[in-house]
Order: structure tokens, then C-alpha cells, then sequence
């Protein structure tokens, strides 16, 4: 029964966990959960952005701003194979990955406050998906290809957010919807920043952790079968335009933090960025008898999944997509 009990993997739920390390409330956090039983994916990305107009005290924007106090909440669900899923599957896909978003929910809030000298908006993106086509059995071992998780949406995601048709990434999009109250205002920045990169920068970007899982810093726990991969970047990303106007600067600024950490539940090694499930080492056998109890029947699951995918391999004799 020992020798049964050691040779089970726990790989009960792969959970890729992408979680900010900085203090500041401009940090963005991705988390990916995996399950190889179910075959699906949980996406959980909260895409923070702090955007800051600054003007001279006494200017026409401070007369405009300097009252504005405004905030909006806004949820919606969206099935696959509707446009809102399919707008955020494309962005997953590539050539080196095909993956399927089932569906998906999106929670948008931000708050605008004006003072006498600067707008602040403070922008937070909760979208929430469960994707399919994650895991592969490639040669008799399970496979997750996790070369789509640092996704970015490149140009407006419109969507229709409790009958508000609303575009949830640029960043001139949210500017102008903050202000919907202060016309005169959105077209002061509109006319001066709207030809600027900044007015087009995405708010729903994760590419600051593309690098390759391999070349991150990995680190094994038998104690609690979990492998940890961890990236940091320091810093903020920062992006900033000003101009003059009647001797007058103004300044756009818009701010994000994109440090974090990935840990991976039960015992993984990178390829790249393919994640390759193999049982632990000898020396983590004494603790993975210990939990077998625990894991039984979630990891009896995980067997029957490879189980059938040989099968089928054995027919198709092909590797098989899952």
C-alpha cells in the first residue's frame, strides 16, 4: 500500500497564482488556476491603472475639474462564442497557442476626483474567464501550455456593460467616460492628447511577465507540494505626455506596477513555457504519502483523465489536443 501511495502524484489543481508584491494601490494581478481533471483553466486578471491630469491652479481645466467627483460600477457575463468571449480569446491566441474562452464576467470600477491643480482616476478591470484547450498529453506525459497567460488587449474592447456600450481598455476611454459630466473638459484633453500614444495606451496589459516560466526563479516545497516560480520587476510602468498651453503646462500621466510571483500547485517543470507534470522526486516521496489519503479520489481523476488520452492517442495515434 506504501509503495501504491508514493507513486500518486497530487496533481489535484495546478493553480498558477500571478499575485502583486508591491504596497502601492496601483498594482495589477493575474491569477490562473488549473485542473487537469476538469481540463479548464480559471483566468482571474485585475487590471489596476491610475491615470493623472495635472494643470495650473487657477486654469480653465481647473475651473472645470476642480469639483469633478464621479465613480462607475458596471458588471456583465458574457457566454462563449460571444463577442465580448471571442474579443478576449483573441488576444490569448497566437501561433503557439489555441485556446477556448467558455465564459467569461467583467466587473469595471473607477473613481474620478478633481482638485484645483490635478484629476486623479483610479481604474480597476476584474475580467474573470474559464478557457479550455490548456492541457495536451504529449508522450505519455500531461502538458499545460501556459505561453497565452501574459496577454494584452491591444485596441478598444467595446462591450456592452449593463446597457452601457463601453470600451473597458484604453486609456482615452476612460478618460472621456470619467468626465461624461464635463464635456468641455473631455475635449480639452481629447483635442490636445487625443494624437498622443498615451491616449491609445491598454489598461488590460500583462506582457511586463512574458518572459519564459524557465528563466524564472523556481523553487520546489514538499512540505506543501507546491512549486513556486517568481519574477521581479522593479519599478512602476510609467507612461507620461505634457504640453503647453498659453504658457500653461499641462501633464498626462498613467501609472501601473507589474511585479508578481507564480506558484504552482503539485510538482512542475518548465519548458519554456510549457509546464511538464512529472512526480516528485525520491527524496519528497515521504511527504507525498502523507497527503495520498487526502488526494485519492481528485487524483485517481487526474489518472483516468491520462488514461482515456492514451486511449485515444492509442487510436488516433496522434498527440492529442485536450
Amino acid at each position: 500500500m506504501k509503495k501504491t501511495a508514493k507513486s500518486i502524484v497530487p496533481l489535484t489543481a495546478l493553480a498558477i497564482v500571478l499575485l502583486s508584491l508591491a504596497p502601492t494601490v496601483v498594482a495589477s494581478t493575474l491569477t490562473v488556476n488549473l485542473n487537469p481533471t476538469t481540463r479548464l483553466a480559471k483566468v482571474d486578471s485585475v487590471s489596476t491603472t491610475t491615470i493623472v491630469f495635472t494643470y495650473p491652479a487657477g486654469s480653465s481645466a481647473s475651473k472645470y475639474l476642480e469639483n469633478v467627483s464621479s465613480s462607475v460600477n458596471l458588471n456583465s457575463t458574457f457566454t462563449g462564442g460571444s463577442s465580448g468571449a471571442m474579443e478576449l480569446q483573441n488576444t490569448f491566441d497566437s501561433d503557439e497557442s489555441h485556446v477556448s474562452v467558455n465564459n467569461m464576467t467583467v466587473a469595471l470600477h473607477y473613481t474620478a476626483t478633481g482638485n484645483a491643480t490635478e484629476l486623479v482616476i483610479d481604474k480597476v478591470t476584474n475580467v474573470t474567464a474559464w478557457v479550455s484547450g490548456v492541457f495536451s498529453v504529449v508522450n505519455g506525459s500531461v502538458v499545460a501550455n501556459m505561453r497565452w497567460r501574459s496577454f494584452v488587449v491591444r485596441g478598444a474592447m467595446d462591450l456592452n456593460m449593463g446597457d452601457h456600450m463601453m470600451d473597458i481598455n484604453m486609456v482615452g476611454s476612460t478618460v472621456q467616460s470619467s468626465l461624461a459630466s464635463s464635456g468641455t473638459a473631455a475635449s480639452f484633453l481629447l483635442d490636445y492628447f487625443g494624437g498622443r500614444s498615451i491616449w491609445n495606451q491598454p489598461t488590460l496589459n500583462f506582457t511586463q511577465l512574458d518572459t519564459p516560466l524557465s528563466t524564472w526563479t523556481r523553487n520546489y516545497d514538499a512540505g506543501s507540494n507546491t512549486t513556486t516560480f517568481t519574477k521581479t520587476i522593479a519599478g512602476t510602468s510609467r507612461f507620461a505626455s505634457s504640453i503647453d498651453f498659453n504658457g500653461q503646462n499641462y501633464s498626462l500621466t498613467v501609472v501601473s506596477d507589474p511585479t508578481g510571483v507564480v506558484a504552482v500547485q503539485g510538482y512542475a517543470s518548465p519548458q519554456g513555457d510549457l509546464l511538464v507534470m512529472t512526480p516528485p522526486p525520491a527524496s519528497s516521496a515521504g511527504y507525498v504519502e502523507l497527503g495520498a489519503v487526502v488526494v485519492l479520489a481528485a487524483a485517481a481523476g487526474y489518472f483516468a483523465f491520462r488514461s482515456r488520452s492514451k486511449q485515444k492517442a492509442a487510436r488516433q495515434n496522434t498527440t492529442l489536443p485536450v
